[in-house]
């Protein structure tokens, strides 16, 4: 079992790493974009849909017999002309992050692939569709 306490931070930590990302990142970010169409800052996701999540990757990743299993979050933009029915048209052209099964014991560079029944691999999915603030 990981050591929990050793992941999570305070309120006034969060604070810290939230103003240091604004002044620096996210102002640069905006610096780009029309003034009143500041990008995406906060990510949403159900924490059903996200345990939902977890759940599948970590027994894709069981059968595949990766002992040091990981999350990967990933920054990511929606093209101005996606056309996914799934994705909120007002999201169109704002950035956002997506989650991936992640061998930790791995480099960045190689994928995780669920081995199936008649030997072909198969990709375990990656997560995405949160809700993105702004747009509100």
């Amino acid at each position: 079992m990981s050591d929990l306490q050793k992941h999570l931070i305070s309120k006034q930590q969060s604070d810290l790493l939230a103003k240091e990302y604004d002044k620096t990142n996210y102002e640069a970010i905006n610096a780009r974009r029309p003034k009143d169409k500041n990008d995406a800052k906060h990510f949403n996701y159900d924490l059903e849909v996200l345990q939902e999540y977890i759940n599948l990757i970590r027994e894709g990743m069981e059968k595949k017999g990766i002992k040091n299993k990981g999350i990967r979050v990933t920054l990511g933009k929606y093209a101005d002309n996606n056309s996914d029915s799934r994705l909120n048209p007002k999201y169109q052209g704002y950035q956002t992050i997506f989650f991936s099964p992640h061998d930790m014991d791995s480099s960045l560079s190689e994928k995780i692939a669920l081995k199936i029944a008649d030997g072909e691999e198969e990709d375990l999915p990656n997560l995405n569709y949160g809700q993105i603030c702004p747009p509100y």
